[in-house]
């Protein structure tokens, strides 16, 4: 069962009835990774990204890459989310914000938390990062992250037509249709300044 792996890992990296140990608790998460269990190989992308606070392993981009990529080849979408910012931001290899925005737009259909994409989505599509810029498209974007994106979408409103927002309105409602997800404002309910929808 490679999810014993993660398991063992979380033991000995936690001291869960027994000592810290780095160096197993590295083995057995790589083991785990190796035979492609998701968390495992999202855990070492975040490890060699820096983001280990006990120094699991030495920062190293390329190998983050590597296992950011496994995971989100397999539907991890915050691994995909992970290498959009590798890619937007150059970081270990060439710049490339189309790469960055191809990587954004697949995590939004995977089944692992693909609508932790939206609010890059929003911004790709509004500053036009490795796309068009297209206010509709990230009207919808902003629409689907709920209440986080009433500033943006009342920022956005300034920019286009009535005709434009609907659009967007529609874009969004479809999303939530075909994912069997529902915000307030599918139902044309709006976000009062007390925070509740009428």
């Amino acid at each position: 069962m490679i999810d014993a792996g993660h398991s063992l890992f979380t033991v000995y990296y936690e001291g869960i009835g027994t000592r810290i140990s780095k160096p197993l608790a590295l083995a057995y998460l790589q083991a785990s990774a190796e035979k492609g269990y998701i968390l495992s190989q999202k855990r070492l992308g975040f490890a060699y990204r820096g983001s280990d606070p006990r120094g699991l392993v030495e920062k190293d981009i390329q190998q983050a890459r590597i296992w950011f990529t496994r995971a989100a080849e397999q539907g991890d979408a915050e691994s995909a989310s992970q290498l959009a910012a590798i890619y937007r931001k150059g970081l270990g290899v060439p710049k490339d914000e189309r790469t960055a925005f191809e990587w954004l737009k697949r995590a939004e259909n995977m089944p692992f938390d693909g609508s932790i994409s939206h609010g890059g989505l929003a911004v790709y599509y509004e500053e036009g990062i490795g796309t068009e810029v297209d206010l509709v498209q990230a009207y919808k974007y902003f629409d689907l992250q709920g209440t986080a994106g009433v500033p943006d979408k009342k920022r956005l409103e300034a920019q286009m037509t009535p005709e434009q927002v609907q659009q967007a309105i529609a874009l969004s409602r479809a999303w939530q249709e075909e994912n069997r997800t529902f915000f307030p404002s599918y139902y044309g309910l709006e976000h009062q300044s007390d925070g509740s929808y009428r």
